[in-house]
C-alpha cells in the first residue's frame, strides 16, 4: 500500500480536520495517471485489493478541493506550509510533484524536500522528524502497525484500534476475522489516519 503518511503526532496533523482536508485533496486518478501510468489500484485504507477482507473505502474522502480548503480554514492552517519529505523511489517522487500541485489547490503549500534513503529511515522513520511523506508498505497483513504506538513512525496512538487489532490478532476463525479486518479498513478511513493512495503493482518488462 503506498500511503501519503502524515506525522499524527505533531501538529497540525494531529487534528482530524487537517488528515480530513489532505484526505479530500488528493486525487487518487490524477496522481495514479500521472505517477504511474495508470498502472494501479487506488485504495481508500491500508489493506490490499486483492485480500479476501477487503472493502473499497476509496469514496470515504472523495476528491474535493473546495472541502479541503474550507477544513484547512476551519482547522487554522490554511495559507501554512507543510514539508512533504520522500525517498528516492520513483513512484514517491512523481506522486509528490502531482500532490504538491492539489494541495497548492487546497492553499497549502507543500514544500517537496527530496531525501536519500538513509536519510528517510534515520530522520523520519526513527526519529519522526517529518510532516509528511509517501512509503510503499510491501509486507503482507501489517495492519498492526496502526497498533505499535507514538514510537512508530507514523505517530499514530488509539486505544481503539489497539483494541480491536489485539482481537484481530486473536481471531482463529476466518470469517470472523475477515470481518474485524472488515471494521478496522474502516476506522482508519474514518480517521483519515494518512492519505491511502494506491496499491503498489508488480510490472515487469519482457
Amino acid at each position: 500500500e503506498v500511503i501519503l503518511a502524515m506525522n499524527n503526532a505533531k501538529a497540525p496533523f494531529n487534528d482530524i480536520r487537517v488528515r480530513q482536508a489532505v484526505s479530500h485533496a488528493i486525487d487518487r486518478g490524477e496522481i495514479i495517471d500521472g505517477a504511474m501510468y495508470g498502472q494501479a489500484v487506488p485504495i481508500g485504507s491500508f489493506y490490499p485489493p486483492h485480500g479476501p477482507a477487503y472493502v473499497d473505502l476509496t469514496g470515504t474522502y472523495p476528491h474535493d478541493t473546495a472541502k479541503a480548503k474550507a477544513l484547512f480554514e476551519e482547522a487554522g492552517v490554511a495559507g501554512t506550509t507543510m514539508t512533504l519529505r520522500v525517498p528516492p523511489f520513483p513512484y514517491a517522487t512523481r506522486s509528490a510533484e502531482i500532490i504538491q500541485a492539489q494541495l497548492a489547490e487546497a492553499g497549502i503549500d507543500a514544500k517537496v524536500e527530496n531525501v536519500e534513503w538513509g536519510f528517510w529511515i534515520d530522520e523520519i522513520y526513527k526519529k519522526l522528524n517529518y510532516d509528511m511523506t509517501i512509503i510503499a508498505h510491501t509486507s503482507p497483513n501489517d495492519m498492526g502497525n496502526f497498533a505499535r504506538g507514538p514510537k512508530y513512525f507514523y505517530g499514530y496512538d488509539d486505544a481503539g484500534y489497539t483494541d480491536l487489532w489485539n482481537r484481530i490478532s486473536a481471531e482463529a476463525d476466518d470469517a470472523a476475522r475477515d470481518a474485524l479486518l472488515a471494521e478496522a479498513q474502516k476506522y482508519l478511513a474514518d480517521q483519515a489516519v494518512h492519505g491511502f493512495l494506491f496499491q503498489l503493482p508488480q510490472l515487469g518488462v519482457y
